[in-house]
Formats: C-alpha cells, sequence, structure tokens
C-alpha cells in the first residue's frame, strides 16, 4: 500500500474542480453516475450473485452531499444487476433538483428508500446480518469536516457496533474518517471494503490489510493523471472498477 500513489483532499478537490470546469465540461450528474456504477461494480466483485442470497438487502445509507449521491445511483444500478438494494436517506440535501431526480429514479425502479420522519428506527432492522448482506457506507466523502452532526453520530456509532457482523463498503472514504490522516476517533469504522473515486486518498493508507482496495471513476486520460501527479489505473476491458 505504500507504493501506491494517493492524492490529498486539496488535490482531489482541485481534480473535481477542472474536470467540472469549462475547459472539460463534465457536469456533477456525468461524474456521479460512473462514481456510483464504478460502487455497484465493487458491491458485484464483494458479493458475485452466484455465491450470495440476493434476497438479502443490500442497505445503502447515504449522507447530503455528493458521497450520498454516489450511494443513490449505486441503489438504482445494484436494482438493475438484480440485488435488493434498500436506500436509508436521512438528510436529503435540498441544495440540487438532481438529488431529488435520484430519489424519483429510485422510486421508478421500486427501490425502497426510507422515511426520513424525525426520531424514525425503521433503519435499524437492516443492521441484522439474517436480512442483509452487506452495507454501503455513502455518507461523507472528501470533503468531510468535523464535527459529525446528527442523525450521522448516531449512524456511525451503530455501524461501529457491528463489530464485522454486516460487511460494510465505505465510498471514497470510510465515514467519519479524516480523509488525509485516516482515522481519528475510537469508534472510527472499520470497512471490509472502500471503493477510492479516482484515486485513493491519504486516508486509504491506514486500512487494515485485510480491507479490499478498489478503484473506480474511469473517466480521466493519462495525461490528466500525470499532471496531478498520478499514473491512471489499468482497468480491464470494459470494467468500471479495479481492485488494488
Amino acid at each position: 500500500m505504500s507504493l501506491l500513489k494517493v492524492v490529498s483532499s486539496k488535490l482531489a478537490a482541485e481534480v473535481d474542480q477542472e474536470l467540472m470546469g469549462p475547459g472539460v465540461g463534465f457536469t456533477l450528474p456525468q461524474l456521479m453516475e460512473l462514481a456510483g456504477f464504478s460502487v455497484a461494480q465493487a458491491v458485484t466483485r464483494e458479493f458475485p450473485p452466484s455465491s450470495v442470497s440476493m434476497d438479502k438487502s443490500v442497505f445503502v445509507i447515504a449522507g447530503p452531499g455528493n458521497n450520498g449521491g454516489d450511494g443513490l445511483v449505486c441503489a438504482r444500478h445494484l436494482k438493475l444487476f438484480g440485488y435488493n438494494p434498500v436506500v436509508y436517506y436521512p438528510k436529503r440535501s435540498e441544495r440540487n433538483e438532481f438529488y431529488k431526480q435520484l430519489v424519483n429514479q429510485l422510486n421508478f425502479f421500486k427501490v425502497p428508500v426510507l422515511p426520513n420522519e424525525q426520531g424514525s428506527t425503521d433503519w435499524l432492522e437492516y443492521l441484522d446480518p439474517e436480512r442483509t448482506l452487506c452495507i454501503v457506507d455513502a455518507i461523507f466523502g472528501f470533503s468531510f469536516k468535523p464535527p459529525i452532526r446528527e442523525p450521522f453520530g448516531t449512524i456511525l456509532d451503530h455501524l461501529y457496533g457491528l463489530k464485522g457482523k454486516v460487511p460494510i463498503l465505505s465510498v471514497d472514504v470510510p465515514s467519519g474518517w479524516d480523509v488525509d490522516k485516516g482515522p481519528v476517533t475510537e469508534h472510527a469504522l472499520k470497512p471490509s471494503a472502500l471503493i477510492s473515486l479516482t484515486v485513493p486518498k491519504p486516508c486509504s493508507t491506514h486500512m487494515s490489510p485485510e480491507t479490499s482496495h478498489y478503484v473506480g471513476g474511469r473517466f480521466i486520460p493519462r495525461e490528466f493523471a500525470n499532471k496531478y501527479g498520478f499514473e491512471p489505473f489499468d482497468y480491464e476491458g470494459t470494467d468500471q472498477v479495479l481492485k488494488l
């Protein structure tokens, strides 16, 4: 892992800014679609349909920002792949109409999006390993800054309390980790897999050796990657995700 090139949160933000700037012209929905699709593919790598019970749920916990949007896209693709996704989206973004459209799409595909009434505990039943295949942690991304506000502090405490009973796959950065420094609290999540987007962040070097590590977000050419100090990854064929 020490040989793997990583980029800081500051540089990752600059990468996104240029990709969505006038010179390149990607839109947020485009990049989110590719990122969420990559996360869904990583789930299929960790839990191939032929080897697991597809009756169990894939429980996607989505935060209010772009990381949460990646989770919403991931859930839609998982449904099309034949999985049984359920989404918990407790604090829905009002900043962009696109997030509402993502929820509409989930409704269209009959993917349950749990009610977000204050104080609701319905989501807790999906922490049961008897009914849940894995949890996709799409709560906070590389722009996260403490403190952790409710309801997410309580959510992360419950996820930590699982102690590996239900595998957790984190999107880009394990929620609650410092993107550059890694876990900063005793109750930091210990995901079974991390899906880094575009390029791994420094926190990935603090993962347990048992943690599976994927990279996704296959949308940059070699020259662009080299400009920011890393080599593009050798994705196979038409895959959108690569296990490192």
